[in-house]
């Protein structure tokens, strides 16, 4: 007999030829396994005693990677940091599971996996973006495994684990370049053109509103006139609608943070936008969708694309990265961030408050090098 630690034992075949016996204590229980050899036996009472030390159930020493993926996207099962996950999320998480994570590990014994696995999910993004959101999931994956008990420490899947195509400096690297961010005569001429290719007045106010006041897509679909506040030119952030691939929901803003953040009176191409919100709102009911759907409710992102943004980024020559747009919707809070920041000098502390970030150094990261005059006010500061 062999006798590990906790009082897990392994006892040879009574006869030639025979099974292994491996027996051991929990929940006030005698149970037992069986193995086809003595190296087998040993591995498997490692597996036990590692399981039994963390008060792990044994019987997870018998799940399958589908088993592993289940429990992760348990919506039982609270995560770290948060309550619960957003919908967007989860829907996120649920699509990753079920293209690249599941096809390769579902069938596998959980104890079995290894680093070759998770590499073998990292080899299936088929861009850099998809890959930094596969290995955010798979480090979500494997935290959670741990913590249960299907996963054993020893097994060490995700060191080394990489995208194929990652450069380690660019795939971190998370500021905006100039190239990234529309001019301000682009700006405008997009928004005059939605209006004029709609017929909507206020499609200009929506693209001026969102350059000059760094709301996020779904911020600004879910905005309604109660949230704006015209006199201390104010926006009150309280909800976004997030879109899954079933549906269009409500919720809380990004990383569950209300804010309020402001529109300047005039734009840099002197566009009285206090007016225009002003003018919008005198239209509206109370509580009625600022910037609404062609037929009411909610903007679809999609739908916004095809009959609204690239019809007019195609008549004002907006540039092309190959077949995408090189700015997007998005990139009209890069433009009220870069303004906000070097243009109108308001304090980086406060900036970060009206972008939402979650700290000042993400918007050092993303802004702060836009200025290229960084030397030229340091020569003068020391001259």
């Amino acid at each position: 007999m062999l006798e590990f630690d906790l009082g897990v034992r392994v006892y040879p075949p009574s006869e030639p030829g025979g099974y292994w016996r491996v027996r051991w204590d929990e929940g006030r229980r005698h149970r037992d396994t069986t193995a086809r050899s003595q190296a087998d036996a040993i591995v498997k009472a490692g597996d036990l005693v590692e399981r039994l030390a963390r008060s792990a159930p044994t019987e997870l020493g018998k799940a399958r990677g589908a088993d592993l993926v289940a429990h992760y996207l348990d919506p039982a099962r609270r995560p770290p940091r948060v309550a619960c996950w957003s919908d967007r999320h989860r829907d996120e998480q649920i699509r990753y599971c079920n293209l690249y994570v599941v096809p390769i590990i579902g069938h596998v014994a959980c104890r079995q996996l290894t680093r070759a696995d998770f590499q073998a999910i990292m080899d299936r993004a088929p861009t850099r973006s998809v890959a930094q959101h596969i290995r955010r999931c798979l480090t979500g994956l494997v935290a959670a495994g741990l913590e249960e008990g299907h996963l054993l420490v020893r097994q060490d899947l995700l060191r080394g684990v990489r995208w194929s195509g990652d450069n380690p400096v660019e795939a971190t690297d998370r500021a905006v370049t100039r190239a990234e961010i529309p001019s301000v005569e682009a700006v405008h001429a997009l928004a005059r053109t939605t209006a004029e290719q709609t017929g909507v007045w206020w499609r200009e106010l929506q693209i001026l509103l969102v350059a000059y006041s760094g709301m996020r897509w779904g911020e600004h679909v879910a905005l309604t006139a109660d949230q704006l506040d015209a006199g201390q030119r104010r926006i009150h952030i309280e909800r976004q609608v997030i879109e899954t691939r079933s549906a269009l929901k409500e919720t809380l803003p990004k990383s569950r943070r209300r804010r309020t953040t402001m529109y300047p009176a005039s734009t840099p191409g002197s566009i009285d936008l206090a007016a225009m919100v002003e003018r919008r709102l005198e239209e509206l009911g109370d509580g009625g969708l600022v910037f609404p759907a062609p037929r009411g409710g909610w903007a679809r992102r999609s739908n916004y694309g095809r009959w609204t943004w690239d019809p007019a980024a195609t008549a004002v020559d907006w540039p092309r990265a190959g077949r995408a747009w090189a700015w997007t919707f998005h990139s009209l809070r890069h433009v009220f961030a870069t303004w906000a920041l070097h243009e109108a000098r308001i304090p980086i502390e406060d900036l970060s408050r009206l972008l939402g970030h979650s700290s000042t150094r993400v918007t050092q990261d993303i802004y702060v090098h836009m200025r290229d005059d960084m030397y030229d006010r340091f020569f003068k500061a020391t001259g």
